[in-house]
């Protein structure tokens, strides 16, 4: 446990000297935020203030409180789904460190040494969780601030836990799954094109900045299938239930509150079958498990 706790904090203290990449990640999350506040919120909110108006048979003292409600749902919408994004692209950034010891050197050095490869692969893991989970936290904080500023409402001890519970094995997932990709990879060139790619399509792969309703029905298939389609949808499936409840309360909208989850992502259907929060749970910790075992092998077969 010694010799792990010692590349643990030597790996995120690697990471933390190199400012650039710290930088990097933090405004990375903050241009985001910048966008949907000044682009995406008031295209979604228009979209669903339309749709909503356009229901008949609601008395206007409901439709104005649902319309009050409404900043709230559009807010978590996309707080929601930045937050998976910090998920993807921080832990992808914190793994890199494994391409700069191969390409030291470094990496050969512990492979010559007695320390066991499983505890090699944990001992850079470990430190994305680390890292990963301190920047998503600050991410989260500044979204629940600014919802909380347009009216929205803070969520409860019991929901904030789970959220906690679901941002660390989000991390955990997607740190596996590019540990495995870095096994591969000899230069940071090379992982830095691979970290663009990543980061130019999560968003869109994730259905985090398009609404998944308005794309084909074959994408939104292949899409759900996906773990980012999962922890995004059981992110935002938290993140928005107060907002939910508030909008779609009455029975007049309850239609349209189903049509809302399809189209919006709070529901991930492939052909007839509907993925429940325990299947997508099971879904992302085999998605882990796998590529943390295919980690282990690769790093068991490789040789100097």
């Amino acid at each position: 446990m010694a010799v792990l706790y010692q590349l643990v904090l030597r790996n995120i203290r690697l990471y933390l000297r190199d400012k650039a990449s710290v930088l990097v990640s933090f405004f990375g999350v903050i241009i985001i935020l910048a966008l949907y506040i000044l682009f995406l919120g008031k295209m979604h909110s228009t979209g669903l203030v339309d749709g909503i108006n356009n229901i008949e048979g609601i008395p206007e003292l409901i439709k104005e409180s649902i319309l009050d409600g409404t900043p709230w749902l559009v807010n978590s919408w996309i707080m929601a789904g930045i937050l998976t994004v910090s998920t993807v692209t921080v832990p992808l950034s914190a793994v890199g460190n494994l391409i700069d010891d191969k390409a030291s050197g470094v990496l050969n050095d512990f492979y010559v040494s007695p320390i066991n490869r499983n505890i090699l692969a944990l001992s850079y893991l470990i430190a994305a969780w680390i890292i990963g989970f301190i920047m998503v936290m600050i991410n989260m904080s500044i979204g629940m601030a600014y919802i909380v500023m347009q009216g929205g409402e803070l969520l409860s001890l019991l929901q904030f836990v789970k959220l906690l519970g679901l941002i660390i094995l989000s991390i955990m997932t997607f740190s596996s799954f590019f540990f495995y990709l870095s096994l591969h990879m000899k230069t940071r060139n090379a992982y830095g094109n691979l970290t663009t790619i990543v980061s130019t399509l999560i968003g869109f792969l994730g259905g985090i900045y398009i609404p998944i309703g308005a794309l084909g029905k074959n994408i939104q298939a292949v899409i759900n299938v996906l773990p980012t389609a999962h922890s995004v949808t059981l992110i935002r499936r938290i993140y928005m239930d107060g907002a939910m409840e508030k909008v779609f309360s009455t029975p007049e909208t309850k239609e349209f509150g189903e049509f809302y989850k399809d189209f919006y992502g709070l529901n991930a259907t492939v052909g007839n079958y509907e993925f429940t929060n325990t299947s997508m749970l099971i879904s992302m910790v085999a998605f882990m498990l796998i590529f943390y075992g295919l980690s282990i092998y690769k790093l068991s077969r490789t040789k100097l």
